[in-house]
Order: structure tokens, then sequence, then C-alpha cells
């Protein structure tokens, strides 16, 4: 297998450098306006580019947003597989989860990319191929608390099954009322609220 000459390789990482900014481009198009009313040419216009540099990369907006959810979800996972890794059973549940909620909590753009939330945008698909990748990239995050509940608890799998959901749930409740500040107006912490959760998940 040849090697890449360096003309080759420079116009690779040039590439690549294009890309991603065409990517942070959408990712703030997006959270300004939120996708229903996102652009290729606000993108473009964003990016310092033509909307003709984007659709060799990217087929539309969806495929973008798409784009930047996947990688996120990517990241979400690398950073679960990390907590699980450093932790000893009978702490890893709790790591997890506290893993979770530390990802979203200080990503509050990942989290509204998530949920769609970019101008109060409801949940709306992206096309039936990328549902469903972004959806396997979801479960494989939300299988590693159900990892991490199979190593503190000696519960079924039908059990860590149901209860890795009833986790994730209240996850992603509590950052829902974190980012859109209720917690603060009802005078109470986020990081006190999931001691108590995951301390009471231990003791069941």
């Amino acid at each position: 297998m040849s090697t890449p000459s360096p003309r080759a390789d420079r116009n690779e990482r040039l590439s690549a450098l294009r890309r991603q900014i065409v990517l942070d481009a959408a990712q703030r198009v997006f959270e300004r306006d939120g996708l229903e009313k996102t652009t290729i040419r606000a993108i473009a216009r964003e990016a310092g580019c033509t909307t003709g540099a984007i659709y060799p990369w990217f087929a539309g907006k969806e495929a973008l947003y798409g784009e930047l959810l996947d990688e996120s979800l990517q990241r979400l996972h690398a950073h679960l597989k990390q907590a699980a890794t450093d932790s000893e059973p009978p702490s890893a549940a709790r790591n997890v989860v506290h893993a979770f909620f530390g990802y979203y909590a200080d990503r509050r753009t990942d989290f509204s990319l998530g949920l769609y939330l970019f101008q109060g945008l409801g949940p709306r698909g992206l096309g039936r191929d990328m549902d469903e990748q972004l959806n396997g990239r979801l479960r494989e995050c939300i299988d590693l608390i159900g990892h991490a509940l199979a190593r503190t608890k000696a519960w079924e799998d039908g059990v860590v099954q149901v209860e890795q959901m009833n986790v994730f749930t209240y996850l992603m409740g509590l950052l829902l009322l974190l980012h859109t500040r209720r917690l603060k107006s009802l005078g109470q912490q986020a990081e006190a609220l999931l001691d108590t959760y995951c301390h009471a998940l231990e003791q069941r």
C-alpha cells in the first residue's frame, strides 16, 4: 500500500478542516434559528463559504444536524465508558449516572441538540436511516448505564433493562429542570438531588 504524498496528506487535512468549519457553523445557526428555520444558505454564510461547498459532504440541513448529534452521542458514549472502566463494582452505577448527568450539565448545547430543543422545536425525524443510526447510538449509551447497574446490583437482565430506562428518564428530567432553571427557582440543587437518587438506587 503506497504512502500518501505530502500534498495529498495536506489536501486531506484541509478538507477535514473545512468540513469541521461547516459543522461548527451549522451548530451555531441551529442554536440561533432552530432546525425548522435554518437554511443551507444561512449555514454557508456563517461558515464563510458557498452552498455548493457544503453539498459534497452533506445532502441538506438534516444531514448536518444528524452528524452533529451523532458526534455528540459518540462523545457521550466514550465519556460513560471511561467512567465505567474507572469504577469498582460497588460504585459503578453511581459513577456512570453522575458521568451522564455531568456530560449534559456541562454541555447545554449538546443537550438541546439531543432533544431538538433549539428555539423550542419539538421532536421531528431526520430520515429513517439517520433516525435508526442515532437511536442506536443512544441505546448504546443507555446500555452502559445498564451494565453499570448490573455490576452494582445483583439484578436479573429483565430488571436491569427496566431500571436503566428509569434512570435515563430521571436523568433527562433532572437535566431539563436544570437547564431551564426550574431547579433554581424551586430552591433545589441538582447534585444533591442526584446523590439522593443514587443512594436510594443503591439501597434497593
